[in-house]
Formats: C-alpha cells, structure tokens, sequence
C-alpha cells in the first residue's frame, strides 16, 4: 500500500510509518488477517498495488505500535511470541503479547468510549483464537485478559457513568471451551477459503441505525445491532415487537474502508441511493 502525506506531517512521521516490520511469518493466515471481513480481505489482495492511505489515517496505528513495543520490553513472561497452527490445510499465525504460564494478555489503545460498551466480539474472539494456537502447540490457556489504553481518558470524568476510573483498564475475556475455539477457527478459515466471497455483513460495515424494531402501534425505533434490538424487545412487559431492516448508515463503507472503491456491494447500494 502507497503512503501518502496530504495534510503535511513531518518526514520523521512518514518514516516511523514507513518502516513496518510486521510479518505474519510462513503462514497462510494471520489471526487478525482471519478476523477480518472476507470480502474485504480478498479485495485488498487483489487491488494491493492500487491502493492507497494517508499519514493522518494511520496515526492510531503508530501509537498502538508504539505501546507495544514499549511494554514488551518489561514483561513478566513470554512476550510478543509468534505460535503457528493447522487447520483444514491451512496455516495461521498469531502474536501474543504476553503470555504468563498460560494466562494470555493482549494490548489494545483504544478509546474510552469502547472500554464503556460490552466487550467487543471480535476481541473475545481474537484471544479465544490466541487460546486455540497456544493448544496446538501443546500448552493450555488458564485465562485471558485484555489490557485496554483509553488514549482519550479524562479525569474529570472518571467514574462516572460507567466511565472508565483509569487510563489503564484490565478486562477479563471469557475462556471458550476447546470444542467452541476449533470450531470457530474452522468456521472463519471456511469464509476465507472458499470460492464466492461472502458479501459484508451489517456488523463486519459498522452499521448504524439499521434495524428496526415496530410495536404494533407502528411506533418505530431504531438500533445498530440486532443484539441492542432483541435486547430492547425483551425489556418491554406489553406489546408484541418485530424486527425488521430499515435504511441506515454504513460507517465502515463510507470512511473506513480501503477497498469500497472496488467493491460492488457498496458500489451497487450507492447507485441505488442516487
């Protein structure tokens, strides 16, 4: 991917972005590469020479690098350890920031606001899939643990609310069962090998406001994940609700993603809405 520098940052900020090291090693996937939306995925292997990103978007991904190399020199365990596994012919390749006797953490610098909501799916499952490579590799995982860096926090606003009382927030991450991590391992290796590229879900584009949930009044009211809509639907002691899709905003598509030019889903949806 080229890198570019439109808005005029400093050389040493082009440079510390240019020299990226990272490397999934001999593997056909990565963890994080797996997690990953297939259709995305597959669209930036195919259109990687024309791609592009600038200096200001990749900020975040410098501070994150920068943590992690910081903090992997006093761990107290083995750290930033790449382990390999198999699976349905394929090889995957994860990086974990420390591991104590089995007991897996993971760094994220995040914001405050993310620490607030639930525990986000794709970083239980990214330490479950940690979890499946350390057993493949004859060793057990005892707990796992995300170590989140609100980069946003404020004092002024700590406890309250549910706000975050440091910058610094320890997050314990459910332990799937061996059965559950092969089969999801399995699952995410089937969308990424197979011939038709699944086309993006709401979830995996960010979607806001996309799901509606209808009394039988007709009172509508919108939610970003089916998860907040049968939630809502639960609490009601009266009333019969339905769910349905209603048109909403795709954050992903319409900031976030390197690839939307090239994609047909979004291309087509953008036609369709003039």
């Amino acid at each position: 991917m080229r890198l570019t520098n439109q808005y005029g940052a400093p050389d040493a900020f082009v440079r510390a972005m240019e020299d990226d090291s990272y490397s999934k090693g001999d593997a056909d996937f990565s963890v994080t590469g797996l997690l990953q939306p297939p259709q995305i995925a597959r669209l930036r292997a195919e259109h990687e020479d024309k791609l592009s990103a600038d200096v200001r978007d990749r900020v975040w991904m410098l501070l994150g690098t920068s943590v992690h190399n910081t903090l992997e020199k006093y761990g107290d365990g083995i750290v930033e350890q790449r382990l390999f596994g198999e699976c349905e012919g394929v090889t995957i390749s994860g990086a974990i920031d420390l591991d104590k006797d089995g007991h897996l953490t993971d760094y994220k610098v995040t914001s405050a606001y993310t620490v607030q909501r639930a525990l986000k799916p794709d970083w239980e499952a990214q330490l479950n899939m940690y979890a499946w490579l350390l057993e493949q590799n004859g060793r057990e995982a005892k707990s796992l643990t995300i170590v989140a860096i609100c980069r946003d926090w404020m004092q002024s606003r700590s406890g309250k609310n549910n706000y975050p009382e440091s910058m610094i927030v320890p997050i314990s991450v459910p332990l799937w069962h061996s059965e559950r991590r092969d089969r999801f391992v399995r699952q995410r290796v089937g969308v990424h090998t197979k011939e038709a590229t699944l086309p993006c879900t709401k979830e995996e584009r960010w979607s806001r406001g996309t799901y509606g949930v209808e009394s039988d009044s007709g009172k509508l009211k919108t939610f970003d994940t089916l998860g907040d809509a049968t939630a809502f639907i639960n609490k009601q002691k009266t009333g019969r609700y339905y769910v349905r899709d209603v048109p909403g905003r795709y954050i992903r598509c319409e900031s976030w993603c390197d690839v939307s030019q090239f994609c047909s889903q979004w291309q087509a949806e953008e036609k369709s809405n003039g």
